[in-house]
């Protein structure tokens, strides 16, 4: 059944739009393999680091093209996007202050930020955003469950290739792929490799009670990289399971488990929790009190039984939920920093002063593990209250959708809604925006939904 037309709109408005859905294919397929696939012309190819970077700016290259594509399509009448939302505001102001701060850093600040970290440190901040005006222009990607349906099974090869690597690949051989190379030549990174004699990334271990565990990193070369995206595949997944009988064959279920099986290798503990409330949250919108309680269950049998087999789980459990490991003594005082940052500096550093972005430079960072402190510490009080503005805007739109929509524009309305929920309580131990497969396909996805909401409502 086709969406009801927008208000003043043309009456081919949001059925010219199927030209740009490539993009966001495009985006879900590649951005996965993205990592790996650098890190092979660094390390394989040995292909010089300068050509590498304009072969990896691929990405921020399609992210132009499609923005000058949709506005040149809505100027020319080919889609309205009207009415004008306040959630519209909300997440244009965030990257219109952070070109303020970038233009005025100097003469505002004056703390010696390189220009091109300011620059850098724009484009890790914002420049995702921009693929929400893309999905504004793009609401038939909810007209099917085609964007769901992909991320499940680019989920699945994921996983697939974090089980192999974890049976068949050696650290030695991640090194040789290009690793290493990857993450202090090409990233600048070398301070985040120091701790292992690989030049692999230090948080690819981590100490369960008295044992290393290595962590799996699949086609991101990195436990935490790989751990993020989880908070839209598993979300994607459960809805495509949700949508009918006929898709819960053996196939989809041995799938399904084997996300669960990679999320679990990246013994990534918040992502963990995080994804699990996601799943639940999901069951409780649909109706479906059977998965809820069975997923609750099968993960308090499988939580105890892990914790009576696996030596030093207990113990590791125990100092987790303490904050008395390693990483949440590194929490606190990230946090502390956040805190001291804003109330010396409530109008912010400057761009590029939060999270890794500094160390790229060679620069001590401020607030490296909090998607929250990374916004305050660059643009103060004003960063902060804009990105958590954001995050609400988006989130209501989704419930808006979820609850009034129909059909898989319902599903949508609800993947938005607990993807922010995963960023939002993710981003207070991590930076998930820096991932790209998560931050591009969230913020496109976030405005199909706007758009499709604005027409429910």
């Amino acid at each position: 059944m086709a969406a009801p037309a927008v208000a003043g709109a043309p009456p081919d408005a949001g059925t010219s739009s199927s030209g740009l859905k490539w993009g966001l294919r495009a985006f879900i397929w590649l951005l996965p393999f993205h990592v790996l696939g650098v890190a092979a012309l660094v390390g394989l190819f040995d292909l010089p680091i300068p050509i590498v970077r304009l072969v990896a700016a691929w990405k921020e290259s399609l992210v132009a093209a499609l923005v000058v594509v949709a506005l040149w399509r809505a100027a020319r009448g080919r889609f309205d996007v009207r009415p004008v939302v306040g959630t519209d505001l909300a997440v244009a102001a965030l990257p219109l202050v952070a070109l303020a701060y970038l233009a005025g850093a100097a003469p505002w600040f004056d703390a010696g930020l390189p220009a091109g970290l300011q620059v850098l440190g724009w484009r890790d901040a914002v420049y995702f955003t921009l693929l929400y005006a893309v999905g504004r222009t793009t609401p038939d990607v909810a007209d099917d469950r085609r964007a769901l349906r992909a991320m499940f099974v680019v989920g699945v090869i994921t996983c697939l290739v974090a089980v192999l690597e974890r049976l068949l690949v050696s650290p030695q051989t991640l090194v040789v792929l290009g690793a290493a190379r990857y993450f202090q030549e090409f990233l600048n990174l070398a301070p985040t490799t120091r701790l292992n004699e690989f030049g692999l990334p230090d948080n690819y271990w981590t100490a369960v009670g008295d044992h290393v565990v290595r962590r799996a990193g699949s086609t991101y070369l990195s436990s935490q990289g790989f751990a993020v995206p989880f908070l839209l595949v598993l979300p994607a997944a459960t809805l495509w399971l949700f949508a009918g009988e006929r898709r819960r064959s053996i196939p989809t279920a041995a799938g399904y488990a084997l996300l669960w099986t990679g999320l679990l290798l990246t013994v990534a503990r918040m992502t963990i929790v995080v994804c699990v409330l996601q799943v639940l949250l999901l069951a409780a919108v649909r109706r479906r009190w059977d998965v809820a309680i069975g997923s609750a269950l099968l993960s308090l049998v499988g939580a105890t039984v892990a914790l009576l087999v696996v030596p030093g789980l207990a113990t590791f459990a125990w100092d987790t939920l303490t904050w008395q490991t390693g990483s949440s003594v590194a929490h606190l005082s990230d946090w502390s920093e956040g805190i001291e940052s804003l109330i010396d500096h409530p109008l912010g550093i400057g761009l590029g002063a939060g999270g890794l972005t500094a160390v790229r430079f060679g620069l001590q960072p401020t607030a490296a593990d909090s998607q929250f402190f990374k916004y305050s510490v660059e643009m103060g009080i004003p960063g902060l209250v804009l990105y958590a503005a954001m995050l609400l805007a988006i989130a209501a739109a989704g419930l808006k959708l979820a609850r009034r929509g129909a059909g898989p524009e319902r599903d949508y309305g609800a993947f938005v809604a607990v993807a922010i929920l995963g960023l939002a309580l993710n981003g207070v131990t991590t930076l998930p925006l820096t991932t790209n497969f998560f931050a591009y396909v969230l913020f496109w996805l976030a405005g199909v939904v706007v758009t499709r909401a604005a027409r429910a409502a």
